[in-house]
């Protein structure tokens, strides 16, 4: 399972947690309606727009580790 994956499973875990949905989160995010759901259910798009990702990380209070971002690179690394 890919961090992309653990992102999806955990948005839709959180949109529970919290008494909301895919749907009306992305129309809180300035979206189409769907946006979430395909991102979650589909896979598309692949990734998640990093701008939209640290919106959920804020709305929601969690690492956007959680939402499927991965460790910034850094130098010495491959």
């Amino acid at each position: 399972m890919t961090d992309e994956d653990k992102g999806r499973s955990r948005l839709v875990d959180l949109a529970r947690e919290h008494g909301t949905s895919l749907a009306a989160l992305s129309i809180e995010m300035g979206r189409n309606v769907s946006y979430l759901q395909q991102w979650a259910t589909r896979g598309s798009p692949k990734f998640l727009d990093p701008a939209d990702r640290l919106w959920l990380a804020k709305r929601f209070q969690v690492n956007e580790r959680q939402l499927g971002a991965r460790d910034p690179w850094e130098p010495g690394q491959p």
